[in-house]
Protein backbone atom coordinates (compact mmCIF):
# COMPACT_ATOMS: atom_id res chain seq x y z
CA UNK A 1 0.00 0.00 0.00
CA UNK A 2 1.26 3.54 -0.88
CA UNK A 3 1.59 6.13 1.52
CA UNK A 4 0.62 9.22 0.92
CA UNK A 5 0.60 13.01 1.85
CA UNK A 6 -2.07 14.26 4.45
CA UNK A 7 -1.52 17.40 5.34
CA UNK A 8 1.15 20.11 5.85
CA UNK A 9 1.47 22.74 8.46
CA UNK A 10 3.50 25.95 8.58
CA UNK A 11 4.93 26.75 11.87
CA UNK A 12 6.36 30.32 12.40
CA UNK A 13 8.92 30.57 15.13
CA UNK A 14 11.54 33.01 16.77
CA UNK A 15 14.02 32.04 19.01
CA UNK A 16 16.62 34.50 21.11
CA UNK A 17 19.93 34.32 21.14
CA UNK A 18 22.59 33.97 23.62
CA UNK A 19 24.22 37.19 22.90
CA UNK A 20 24.01 39.50 19.91
CA UNK A 21 26.08 37.97 17.27
CA UNK A 22 27.21 40.47 14.75
CA UNK A 23 30.02 39.92 11.95
CA UNK A 24 32.41 42.11 9.35
CA UNK A 25 30.84 44.39 7.92
CA UNK A 26 30.62 42.30 4.39
CA UNK A 27 29.30 39.84 6.42
CA UNK A 28 25.64 41.86 6.46
CA UNK A 29 23.81 42.10 9.68
CA UNK A 30 24.82 45.33 10.69
CA UNK A 31 23.70 45.93 14.12
CA UNK A 32 24.09 41.91 15.03
CA UNK A 33 21.24 39.44 15.55
CA UNK A 34 19.65 39.34 18.84
CA UNK A 35 17.40 36.38 17.23
CA UNK A 36 15.85 34.46 14.65
CA UNK A 37 12.64 33.58 12.77
CA UNK A 38 12.33 30.70 11.65
CA UNK A 39 9.19 28.64 9.30
CA UNK A 40 9.27 24.70 10.12
CA UNK A 41 7.41 22.84 7.81
CA UNK A 42 5.39 19.73 8.81
CA UNK A 43 4.27 17.02 6.61
CA UNK A 44 1.60 14.21 7.90
CA UNK A 45 0.95 11.05 5.90
CA UNK A 46 -2.21 8.73 5.87
CA UNK A 47 -0.07 6.28 7.92
CA UNK A 48 0.60 8.88 10.74
CA UNK A 49 4.16 9.57 10.09
CA UNK A 50 5.58 13.05 9.92
CA UNK A 51 8.29 14.56 8.18
CA UNK A 52 10.00 18.48 9.63
CA UNK A 53 11.89 20.79 7.46
CA UNK A 54 13.05 23.99 8.68
CA UNK A 55 13.94 27.27 7.10
CA UNK A 56 16.63 29.02 9.07
CA UNK A 57 17.44 32.08 9.95
CA UNK A 58 14.48 34.38 7.71
CA UNK A 59 16.51 37.47 6.45
CA UNK A 60 14.89 40.98 7.46
CA UNK A 61 15.99 41.92 3.66
CA UNK A 62 14.40 38.81 2.10
CA UNK A 63 11.48 41.58 2.71
CA UNK A 64 7.58 41.10 2.63
CA UNK A 65 6.80 36.98 2.63
CA UNK A 66 2.99 35.78 1.73
CA UNK A 67 3.18 32.85 4.06
CA UNK A 68 -0.36 32.10 3.26
CA UNK A 69 0.01 31.72 -0.44
CA UNK A 70 3.33 29.37 -0.18
CA UNK A 71 1.57 27.42 1.98
CA UNK A 72 -1.46 27.34 -0.31
CA UNK A 73 0.64 26.64 -3.25
CA UNK A 74 2.46 23.31 -1.62
CA UNK A 75 -0.81 22.31 -0.18
CA UNK A 76 -1.99 22.33 -3.68
CA UNK A 77 1.37 20.34 -5.22
CA UNK A 78 1.82 17.79 -1.94
CA UNK A 79 -1.36 16.74 -0.51
CA UNK A 80 -2.92 13.76 -2.23
CA UNK A 81 0.19 12.44 -3.99
CA UNK A 82 2.42 9.53 -2.64
CA UNK A 83 5.55 9.93 -0.68
CA UNK A 84 7.67 7.94 -3.59
CA UNK A 85 7.15 10.59 -6.00
CA UNK A 86 9.28 12.89 -3.46
CA UNK A 87 11.57 13.90 -6.44
CA UNK A 88 9.23 15.15 -8.45
CA UNK A 89 6.90 16.80 -5.98
CA UNK A 90 10.05 19.14 -5.24
CA UNK A 91 10.75 20.42 -8.76
CA UNK A 92 7.20 20.99 -9.00
CA UNK A 93 7.37 22.95 -6.05
CA UNK A 94 10.34 24.67 -6.80
CA UNK A 95 8.82 25.60 -10.09
CA UNK A 96 5.53 27.22 -8.57
CA UNK A 97 7.30 29.62 -5.86
CA UNK A 98 5.73 32.70 -6.02
CA UNK A 99 8.77 35.06 -8.57
CA UNK A 100 9.02 38.06 -6.24
CA UNK A 101 10.58 35.67 -3.36
CA UNK A 102 14.16 36.65 -2.42
CA UNK A 103 16.91 34.00 -3.89
CA UNK A 104 17.58 32.78 -0.75
CA UNK A 105 14.41 32.38 0.17
CA UNK A 106 13.15 30.06 -2.62
CA UNK A 107 16.50 28.01 -2.02
CA UNK A 108 15.59 27.24 1.69
CA UNK A 109 11.98 26.89 0.74
CA UNK A 110 13.17 24.29 -1.65
CA UNK A 111 15.31 22.40 1.10
CA UNK A 112 12.85 22.61 3.45
CA UNK A 113 10.47 20.48 1.76
CA UNK A 114 13.19 17.80 0.30
CA UNK A 115 14.38 17.42 4.08
CA UNK A 116 10.62 16.96 5.24
CA UNK A 117 9.90 14.42 2.46
CA UNK A 118 13.33 12.54 3.30
CA UNK A 119 11.94 12.65 6.93
CA UNK A 120 8.46 11.60 6.22
CA UNK A 121 9.90 8.72 4.25
CA UNK A 122 12.62 7.20 6.81
CA UNK A 123 10.01 7.75 9.88
CA UNK A 124 7.54 5.16 7.38
CA UNK A 125 10.04 2.53 6.91
CA UNK A 126 10.93 3.10 10.28
CA UNK A 127 15.16 3.77 8.81
CA UNK A 128 17.01 7.05 9.97
CA UNK A 129 17.71 9.79 7.29
CA UNK A 130 21.24 8.28 7.51
CA UNK A 131 20.10 4.95 5.63
CA UNK A 132 18.49 7.48 2.66
CA UNK A 133 22.11 8.83 2.20
CA UNK A 134 24.00 5.99 1.87
CA UNK A 135 23.94 4.39 5.03
CA UNK A 136 25.92 5.35 8.19
CA UNK A 137 29.44 6.15 8.36
CA UNK A 138 30.12 7.67 11.74
CA UNK A 139 27.95 8.03 15.42
CA UNK A 140 29.10 11.45 15.26
CA UNK A 141 30.13 14.77 13.79
CA UNK A 142 32.81 17.36 15.20
CA UNK A 143 31.68 20.54 15.91
CA UNK A 144 33.67 23.62 16.21
CA UNK A 145 32.20 26.47 18.43
CA UNK A 146 31.74 29.66 16.61
CA UNK A 147 32.22 32.52 18.76
CA UNK A 148 30.63 36.04 17.34
CA UNK A 149 31.89 39.35 17.44
CA UNK A 150 29.71 41.19 19.81
CA UNK A 151 30.97 39.62 22.53
CA UNK A 152 34.54 40.83 23.54
CA UNK A 153 33.70 41.62 27.15
CA UNK A 154 32.41 37.78 27.73
CA UNK A 155 34.69 36.07 25.43
CA UNK A 156 36.97 34.64 28.05
CA UNK A 157 34.01 33.19 30.20
CA UNK A 158 32.30 31.89 26.50
CA UNK A 159 35.46 29.74 25.40
CA UNK A 160 36.09 28.67 29.16
CA UNK A 161 32.29 27.38 29.39
CA UNK A 162 32.81 25.82 26.06
CA UNK A 163 36.22 24.25 26.41
CA UNK A 164 35.24 23.11 29.70
CA UNK A 165 32.19 21.45 28.10
CA UNK A 166 34.98 19.48 25.56
CA UNK A 167 35.05 21.23 22.56
CA UNK A 168 38.28 21.25 20.62
CA UNK A 169 37.60 23.34 17.85
CA UNK A 170 36.82 27.20 17.61
CA UNK A 171 36.09 29.17 14.68
CA UNK A 172 36.09 33.27 15.83
CA UNK A 173 34.18 35.53 13.24
CA UNK A 174 37.32 38.42 12.45
CA UNK A 175 37.48 41.47 10.23
CA UNK A 176 35.67 43.99 12.26
CA UNK A 177 38.63 45.38 14.30
CA UNK A 178 41.93 43.63 13.74
CA UNK A 179 43.18 44.90 16.75
CA UNK A 180 40.44 43.55 18.69
CA UNK A 181 40.44 40.07 16.32
CA UNK A 182 44.04 39.27 17.95
CA UNK A 183 43.15 39.46 21.30
CA UNK A 184 40.50 37.15 20.81
CA UNK A 185 42.18 34.66 19.22
CA UNK A 186 45.15 34.85 22.47
CA UNK A 187 42.19 34.24 24.85
CA UNK A 188 41.10 31.20 22.84
CA UNK A 189 44.67 29.67 22.79
CA UNK A 190 45.34 30.57 25.90
CA UNK A 191 42.54 28.81 27.24
CA UNK A 192 42.67 26.24 25.19
CA UNK A 193 45.95 25.64 24.14
CA UNK A 194 45.64 22.62 22.24
CA UNK A 195 42.16 23.58 20.27
CA UNK A 196 42.09 23.68 16.66
CA UNK A 197 41.46 27.42 15.74
CA UNK A 198 40.33 28.84 12.35
CA UNK A 199 39.15 32.79 11.85
CA UNK A 200 36.19 33.53 9.43
CA UNK A 201 36.55 37.11 7.92
CA UNK A 202 33.21 36.73 5.83
CA UNK A 203 34.80 38.52 2.89
CA UNK A 204 36.24 41.70 4.58
CA UNK A 205 39.36 42.09 3.36
CA UNK A 206 41.67 42.24 -0.23
CA UNK A 207 44.07 39.45 -1.43
CA UNK A 208 46.85 41.87 -0.01
CA UNK A 209 44.88 42.67 3.06
CA UNK A 210 43.73 38.96 3.97
CA UNK A 211 47.78 37.81 3.61
CA UNK A 212 49.09 40.32 5.77
CA UNK A 213 46.62 39.56 8.54
CA UNK A 214 47.06 36.10 8.07
CA UNK A 215 50.66 36.28 8.97
CA UNK A 216 49.59 37.75 12.41
CA UNK A 217 47.22 35.31 13.30
CA UNK A 218 49.36 32.50 12.10
CA UNK A 219 51.88 33.16 14.57
CA UNK A 220 49.15 33.18 17.03
CA UNK A 221 48.08 30.21 16.36
CA UNK A 222 45.25 30.20 13.66
CA UNK A 223 45.29 27.20 11.57
CA UNK A 224 42.71 27.97 9.11
CA UNK A 225 40.74 31.03 7.65
CA UNK A 226 37.47 30.86 6.12
CA UNK A 227 36.31 33.20 3.46
CA UNK A 228 39.05 35.87 3.50
CA UNK A 229 38.49 38.18 0.34
CA UNK A 230 36.00 40.32 -0.80
CA UNK A 231 35.03 37.92 -4.16
CA UNK A 232 33.18 35.80 -2.25
CA UNK A 233 31.70 37.59 0.85
CA UNK A 234 29.09 36.65 2.53
CA UNK A 235 26.99 39.79 1.68
CA UNK A 236 27.54 38.77 -2.56
CA UNK A 237 26.53 35.27 -2.00
CA UNK A 238 23.12 36.01 -0.14
CA UNK A 239 22.85 39.06 -2.78
CA UNK A 240 24.56 38.44 -5.56
CA UNK A 241 25.53 34.81 -6.31
CA UNK A 242 25.37 35.50 -10.09
CA UNK A 243 28.87 38.00 -9.93
CA UNK A 244 30.78 34.97 -8.66
CA UNK A 245 28.67 32.64 -10.85
CA UNK A 246 29.68 34.74 -14.41
CA UNK A 247 33.43 34.62 -13.17
CA UNK A 248 34.41 31.41 -11.30
CA UNK A 249 37.73 31.12 -13.10
CA UNK A 250 38.88 34.51 -12.13
CA UNK A 251 37.78 33.98 -8.77
CA UNK A 252 38.77 30.69 -8.11
CA UNK A 253 42.42 32.05 -9.12
CA UNK A 254 42.58 35.21 -6.93
CA UNK A 255 41.54 32.52 -4.55
CA UNK A 256 44.77 30.29 -5.33
CA UNK A 257 46.77 33.38 -5.13
CA UNK A 258 46.36 33.98 -1.05
CA UNK A 259 46.32 30.44 -0.82
CA UNK A 260 49.73 30.27 -2.14
CA UNK A 261 50.94 32.91 0.00
CA UNK A 262 49.70 32.11 3.22
CA UNK A 263 50.74 29.51 6.22
CA UNK A 264 47.21 28.82 7.08
CA UNK A 265 44.39 26.29 5.62
CA UNK A 266 41.51 28.40 3.27
CA UNK A 267 38.37 27.30 3.40
CA UNK A 268 35.17 28.39 0.94
CA UNK A 269 31.75 28.48 1.04
CA UNK A 270 30.05 26.98 -2.05
CA UNK A 271 26.77 25.92 -1.77
CA UNK A 272 25.66 29.24 -2.32
CA UNK A 273 26.89 28.88 -5.77
CA UNK A 274 26.61 27.15 -8.85
CA UNK A 275 28.09 24.01 -9.32
CA UNK A 276 31.13 25.52 -11.79
CA UNK A 277 32.61 27.55 -9.03
CA UNK A 278 33.21 24.02 -7.07
CA UNK A 279 35.05 22.81 -9.74
CA UNK A 280 37.29 25.78 -10.46
CA UNK A 281 38.41 25.99 -7.13
CA UNK A 282 39.10 22.15 -7.26
CA UNK A 283 40.68 22.75 -10.84
CA UNK A 284 42.60 25.43 -9.21
CA UNK A 285 43.26 24.00 -5.89
CA UNK A 286 42.08 27.33 -4.97
CA UNK A 287 40.92 25.61 -1.37
CA UNK A 288 41.49 23.37 1.22
CA UNK A 289 38.04 22.54 2.49
CA UNK A 290 34.75 23.50 0.88
CA UNK A 291 31.93 24.40 3.63
CA UNK A 292 28.71 23.20 2.89
CA UNK A 293 25.36 23.69 4.41
CA UNK A 294 22.26 21.85 3.06
CA UNK A 295 19.84 24.88 3.60
CA UNK A 296 22.04 27.18 1.05
CA UNK A 297 22.38 24.34 -1.75
CA UNK A 298 18.94 23.92 -1.99
CA UNK A 299 18.46 20.60 -0.17
CA UNK A 300 20.47 17.92 1.55
CA UNK A 301 20.86 15.93 -1.68
CA UNK A 302 22.97 18.79 -3.81
CA UNK A 303 24.70 18.85 -0.49
CA UNK A 304 26.03 15.46 -1.11
CA UNK A 305 26.81 15.59 -4.46
CA UNK A 306 28.73 18.83 -3.82
CA UNK A 307 30.83 16.80 -1.10
CA UNK A 308 31.19 13.84 -3.23
CA UNK A 309 32.90 16.42 -5.82
CA UNK A 310 35.24 17.23 -3.02
CA UNK A 311 36.23 13.62 -2.28
CA UNK A 312 36.83 13.10 -5.31
CA UNK A 313 39.22 16.38 -5.59
CA UNK A 314 41.42 15.90 -2.14
CA UNK A 315 39.58 18.69 -0.70
CA UNK A 316 37.94 18.38 2.97
CA UNK A 317 34.60 19.44 3.81
CA UNK A 318 33.07 21.13 7.03
CA UNK A 319 29.12 21.12 7.64
CA UNK A 320 28.53 24.90 7.79
CA UNK A 321 25.28 27.01 9.61
CA UNK A 322 22.96 29.83 9.56
CA UNK A 323 22.30 28.94 13.28
CA UNK A 324 19.37 26.72 12.89
CA UNK A 325 17.03 25.01 15.07
CA UNK A 326 16.94 21.23 15.85
CA UNK A 327 14.76 20.47 12.87
CA UNK A 328 17.64 22.18 10.60
CA UNK A 329 20.84 20.90 12.43
CA UNK A 330 19.31 17.22 12.13
CA UNK A 331 19.35 17.31 8.47
CA UNK A 332 22.72 18.31 8.34
CA UNK A 333 23.80 15.98 11.19
CA UNK A 334 22.55 13.24 8.84
CA UNK A 335 24.38 14.14 6.16
CA UNK A 336 27.95 14.25 8.19
CA UNK A 337 26.72 10.80 9.05
CA UNK A 338 26.24 9.54 6.09
CA UNK A 339 29.58 10.87 4.35
CA UNK A 340 33.15 9.71 4.93
CA UNK A 341 34.39 13.34 3.23
CA UNK A 342 32.99 15.90 5.99
CA UNK A 343 36.41 15.42 8.13
CA UNK A 344 36.67 19.08 9.47
CA UNK A 345 35.03 19.91 12.75
CA UNK A 346 31.37 21.74 11.80
CA UNK A 347 29.70 24.44 12.41
CA UNK A 348 26.22 23.19 13.75
CA UNK A 349 26.25 25.34 16.53
CA UNK A 350 22.42 26.43 16.78
CA UNK A 351 21.43 24.23 19.58
CA UNK A 352 24.13 25.90 21.48
CA UNK A 353 23.60 29.77 20.39
CA UNK A 354 19.77 29.74 20.60
CA UNK A 355 17.93 29.84 23.72
CA UNK A 356 15.28 27.95 22.79
CA UNK A 357 14.15 24.84 20.42
CA UNK A 358 10.74 23.94 19.24
CA UNK A 359 11.61 20.20 19.95
CA UNK A 360 10.47 17.74 22.61
CA UNK A 361 14.12 17.04 23.01
CA UNK A 362 16.55 19.56 21.40
CA UNK A 363 19.96 18.35 19.80
CA UNK A 364 22.84 18.51 22.47
CA UNK A 365 25.94 18.49 22.44
CA UNK A 366 28.40 15.87 24.27
CA UNK A 367 32.37 16.36 24.58
CA UNK A 368 32.03 18.52 21.67
CA UNK A 369 30.21 16.54 19.13
CA UNK A 370 26.68 15.81 18.26
CA UNK A 371 25.52 12.32 17.80
CA UNK A 372 22.94 10.65 15.85
CA UNK A 373 20.82 8.05 17.21
CA UNK A 374 18.99 4.81 15.52
CA UNK A 375 15.77 7.13 15.64
CA UNK A 376 13.69 7.10 12.69
CA UNK A 377 13.70 10.07 10.48
CA UNK A 378 15.70 12.91 11.93
CA UNK A 379 15.17 11.44 15.24
CA UNK A 380 13.46 14.85 16.22
CA UNK A 381 9.76 15.30 17.47
CA UNK A 382 8.05 18.95 17.91
CA UNK A 383 6.88 20.07 21.17
CA UNK A 384 3.39 21.30 20.15
CA UNK A 385 4.21 23.58 23.64
CA UNK A 386 7.37 25.39 22.39
CA UNK A 387 5.84 25.95 19.08
CA UNK A 388 3.14 28.36 21.00
CA UNK A 389 5.60 29.19 23.46
CA UNK A 390 7.81 30.31 20.25
CA UNK A 391 5.20 31.70 18.07
CA UNK A 392 5.76 34.41 15.66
Amino acid sequence: MSVEIRAIRFHRVASARIYNTKVAPMGGHEGGKLGSEYLVIELETTDGSVGLGEVSDIESNWGAIPWVQVHDLMNDVLVGRKLAERASLIDEVAIRLPDGLHRELRVALRAAVEAALLDATARVHGIPVYDLLGGLKRRSVLISWVAFIGNEDGIDAEIQEKADGGFKAFKLKVGADHYSDLERIKVVRRIAPDAHIRVDASGEWTPDEAIAKLDEMHALGVRAVETPIQSVARSVAKNAPETVNENVEAIAEELASVKAAVLVRVIEHVSDFDDAFSLALAQHGSVDVFNVLPGQAGGVLRAQRLIHLAEMSGIDVLLGSTVELSPGTAVALHLGAACEGVTEASDLVGPGLLVDDVCERPLAYTNGVLRVGDEAGLGVVLSERKLEVLGA
